[in-house]
């Protein structure tokens, strides 16, 4: 089986640096041709089976690159992005003025790392991996879609690379429609692809 792991394409608040989290925020005009573009990219394989974050921007993600499919997409709560509770809305200018000894502990990946009503990076990373093992699990074999954040996506690989979480930091984010690549056999789960590069290309190798 692979799972084929995207991120949503480019919204007005990441443009702008407002941090999304679990609120609401749609595809730019950038965004929407990230996702097209991504859409065309993938467009000889067959999926066997769509899952999505529950998020809109996910959604609109996942409608675009499926381009008219008439595959069924599977909204799943727990592929929504790491919750930040109180920043939530917020410029990051403006969160690292009021709480930069906070801002500068999330940037670290550090597990301390608390905001008013955020999770954790463990608590992400362990929902992130329970969503996944959830679709493997119902779906069992074959080529399969899976459209999500680039928090929570981040951490999901780290887990299957054997990256520590407190090493995330030292590695790039996933840009807005990046293309990874998990594979799962049986009990074996290998990262094969990170941001549309073989794993031994990309810092995570080492």
């Amino acid at each position: 089986m692979l799972l084929h792991l995207i991120r949503h394409g480019q919204t007005s608040w990441n443009a702008e640096q407002r941090i999304q989290g679990r609120m609401e925020s749609e595809l730019d005009d950038t965004g929407r041709q990230q996702a097209i573009e991504r859409g065309a990219a993938l467009q000889s394989i067959e999926f066997d089976a769509v899952y999505s974050s529950s998020s809109i921007r996910a959604r609109q993600t996942t409608e675009l690159i499926l381009n008219g499919s008439r595959l069924q997409i599977h909204y799943r709560d727990n592929l929504r992005e790491m919750s930040l509770g109180e920043w939530e809305g917020q410029l990051w200018p403006d969160v690292l003025r009021k709480d930069p000894e906070a801002v500068a502990r999330f940037r670290a990946a550090e597990d301390e790392f608390s905001a008013p009503g955020a999770e954790t990076f463990s608590e992400l990373q362990a929902r992130g991996v329970a969503a996944i093992e959830s679709v493997i699990a119902e779906t069992g074999e074959g080529e399969i879609l899976v459209v999500s954040h680039g928090a929570i996506l981040k951490r999901i690989l780290a887990k299957y690379s054997h990256t520590k979480l407190s090493k995330c930091s030292e590695l790039p984010s996933l840009p807005n429609c990046s293309h990874c690549i998990i594979q799962a056999n049986g009990a074996s789960r290998q990262v094969v692809q990170i941001d549309n590069l073989p794993i031994a290309e990309t810092p995570w190798a080492s």
